[in-house]
């Protein structure tokens, strides 16, 4: 059942962090920590430092961090998954202090883990207070907040695969829910100047898209109005290259070859994405390690039975492949 976080946003939101009381057990990295500490003169019980998000070091982790009243996690979606798996696991109080949007995972209930370089979803468990901090967040390099727009642009990808799953297998698909996250993604395009900036409009658009979509998710129980096609692209090119991506990097990319694939308004989504300043080459990938992944995205697909999507419909023949990346360097 969703559980509506409360949202606190504005220019000094994280100073709530000094009321927090009982014993506080804060997850976090070393750039993060160190934006609360300039801050804000606030000195919790321990602090840990977040090193990656395979199971197997969340679950020593969980075992091995002495009791708590409150796990707080800042930075980003590694730290706030971290906190909510220990949450999760002990049930207790947690806080999430975003200091990047560029995911949606505090607004989540699952937890995002990796297995055997593959990513798992484990848990249910809701933050109770998601601090917003405006200036927090803009201290970060802006092309790290603008990859949040991806977990929302990814609609229009999955909305097409979503409907072909109806189709094709017959698949549950509810309208209405089609036209709310439609109504997110045309809010995307109205904000993208805001969100390329990242105001403290933009900021809070991203964060207000990002609960309107986990909502209308949770309510029908599943993630396919954001979620095709473009983020199999995305679980293709970690679990091959086994290395961590900027999400919005990966996902953009996705989003890239799967207009292409579909025939589904690319030019449009190439447009929306530079506006929004979105890096969908995903920079920190070789061309090399791109081809490899689209060349072998069917059989990861396949191998990892994942839901249907343009992948069964249509083939990313050689020809298609060679056009796609072609086209990936010239725009």
């Amino acid at each position: 059942m969703y559980r509506p976080p409360n949202i606190i946003a504005g220019p000094n939101a994280a100073k709530r962090l000094c009321d927090l009381r009982g014993v506080i057990q804060v997850v976090t990295m070393a750039e993060p920590w160190a934006l609360i500490q300039r801050a804000y003169a606030w000195n919790p019980d321990r602090v840990h430092y977040v090193t990656d998000m395979a199971l197997e070091t969340l679950e020593s982790l969980e075992q091995e961090l002495p009791p708590c009243d409150v796990v707080v996690g800042i930075g980003g979606g590694s730290c706030c998954d971290t906190a909510k798996y220990i949450s999760w696991k002990r049930g207790c109080k947690m806080v999430l202090v975003p200091t990047i949007v560029s995911v949606d995972a505090p607004l989540t209930d699952a937890v995002a883990v990796r297995i055997d370089n593959a990513v798992s979803y484990v848990g249910e468990v809701w933050p109770e207070d998601v601090l917003v901090d405006h200036g927090i967040i803009q201290q970060a390099p802006k092309e790290l907040n603008r990859a949040g727009a991806c977990d929302i642009m990814s609609i229009h990808t999955a909305l097409w695969d979503w409907r072909l799953a109806h189709e094709d297998t017959g698949l549950a698909y509810h309208a209405d829910v089609a036209a709310l996250a439609s109504e997110c993604l045309a809010e995307l395009e109205a904000n993208a100047e805001a969100i390329y900036q990242v105001t403290p409009k933009g900021i809070d658009t991203i964060m207000d898209l990002y609960r309107r979509e986990v909502e209308f998710c949770i309510r029908i129980g599943t993630s396919r109005p954001e979620e095709g096609s473009e983020h199999i692209v995305a679980y293709a090119l970690e679990h091959q290259t086994g290395r961590h991506f900027l999400h919005g990097d990966l996902v953009g990319l996705g989003v890239f070859f799967m207009t292409r694939l579909q025939d589904n308004e690319p030019e449009w989504a190439v447009d929306l994405m530079k506006r929004l300043g979105l890096r969908y080459r995903c920079p920190d990938a070789t061309p090399d390690e791109i081809r490899s992944m689209l060349e072998t995205l069917k059989t990861f697909k396949d191998e990892q039975d994942l839901f249907y999507s343009v992948l069964d419909a249509r083939p990313l023949t050689p020809d298609c492949i060679d056009e796609a990346m072609d086209a990936l360097y010239a725009t």
